[in-house]
């Protein structure tokens, strides 16, 4: 994804947390608009009411690199150690002309490349909750 840049900021919105770096996929923007539809009993039609926005999960992956197996354990840990499950935080996408910023928790563990013997580099995936705090 080029140009696009992930940032986790703290509950208030200001503090920054983490930078994710090269993300290749995600699944934004998503428009989670939710509709009532109330229909008459009598008369013919229907009229629908916003009611806010659902939450949705907001998969992230990508890659992270380092000069070696020590310098890329070091980039997972910091990664654990920001972004902490179940905790509130802001996360904002950055891409081109266009900021998406979203309520989120991180609901599920990271999930780590660990199938390959790779010592520079590994692959992550990541499901934040949007909208659920």
């Amino acid at each position: 994804m080029a140009n696009v840049t992930f940032t986790i900021f703290a509950a208030n919105g200001t503090t920054p947390v983490y930078v994710l770096p090269c993300v290749f996929q995600a699944n934004y923007p998503y428009s989670a608009k939710k509709l009532i539809e109330h229909e008459s009993v009598r008369a013919k039609g229907s009229i629908i009411v916003d009611a806010g926005e659902e939450s949705w999960d907001l998969n992230i992956k990508g890659v992270i690199m380092a000069a070696d197996y020590a310098a890329l354990m070091t980039i997972v840990d910091a990664i654990e150690t920001a972004i902490v499950i179940n905790t509130s935080y802001y996360i904002k996408i950055v891409s081109g002309s266009s900021t998406y910023s979203y309520k989120v928790k991180r609901i599920q563990p990271i999930i780590w490349d660990e199938a390959s013997l790779r010592t520079n580099f590994t692959e992550y995936a990541m499901t934040f909750r949007v909208n659920c705090w």
